[in-house]
């Protein structure tokens, strides 16, 4: 009504374009398990609107598309979220993924941080957790990765005496596409700083083979021979590639194939 000071709703798109279909809040909120709606869904409610000429489920869609899957968008920083619908925008002009700017990218990936700090454990659940064997070490490792890594790099998981962790993994190297720059002094350095009794050391290969190479049998038998004199248990070398490799461990224990490297 005019003259009464409240502004006419603008129209609903979602409901002209989709006329009696559920829309993307109503569709989440009826479910009776959350686990069933679809991925184009979710992210549709995060994007909370389209833009001209493109619902937000068409949005969310094409999003999902650009990435090839759900998995690697929510495992993308903001810049790589803004970087990759640059580069399909201008594959694909004639299904652009528009109104993505800065701000819609820090928004997505903020929530997508979340949703990767959920799944880490807390301090008090690391101190709970016996760290008995490399699968249980790929565990705790594994949320270091991100899909877009381009780079190799290196962690370290610090054990007391009861193979308990003493701190989440942390970053010791960032190296090039196709070798980590590794070096037992920042491995060591770090662990003695947190009084580790053992340790664990993992890697990455952006390839997502995770078949090591003889660099890697080098740099592990370096790093054994620096654990026997600072007084360190070295436990394991992994190698860390995509979660469906090597039988779907995700991973490839050095120890388990080369254990005489080990050998201070």
């Amino acid at each position: 009504m005019k003259g009464n000071g409240i502004k006419a709703r603008g129209k609903n798109r979602f409901r002209e374009t989709h006329s009696g279909e559920v829309m993307p809040r109503e569709q989440f909120m009826r479910a009776e398990d959350p686990r069933g709606v679809p991925d184009e869904t979710l992210v549709a409610i995060l994007l909370r609107t389209g833009t001209r000429g493109c619902d937000v489920l068409e949005l969310a869609r094409r999003l999902i598309e650009a990435f090839g899957s759900l998995k690697a968008l929510v495992s993308s920083d903001w810049r790589g979220i803004l970087e990759r619908v640059k580069e399909c925008n201008r594959a694909r002009p004639e299904r652009k993924i528009t109104g993505f700017g800065k701000v819609k990218c820090l928004e997505l990936a903020a929530a997508f941080e979340l949703g990767r700090r959920r799944q880490r454990l807390a301090p008090g659940d690391l101190r709970e957790r016996r760290i008995a064997d490399a699968e249980a070490a790929h565990v705790l490792f594994r949320p270091c990765l991100t899909v877009d890594d381009e780079q190799e790099n290196a962690w370290v998981l610090a054990l007391d005496a009861d193979r308990r962790a003493v701190c989440e993994p942390f970053l010791v190297s960032r190296g090039t596409a196709d070798s980590t720059l590794m070096h037992p002094r920042e491995v060591f350095k770090q662990a003695l700083r947190w009084g580790a009794h053992s340790i664990y050391v993992a890697h990455n290969h952006p390839s997502g083979n995770p078949n090591p190479g003889p660099k890697d049998f080098e740099r592990t038998r370096e790093l054994a021979q620096v654990a026997g004199i600072v007084g360190i248990v070295f436990r394991d070398h992994l190698v860390l590639g995509d979660q469906t490799a090597n039988d779907g461990m995700g991973f490839v224990s050095i120890r388990a194939i080369r254990p005489e490297l080990f050998r201070s």
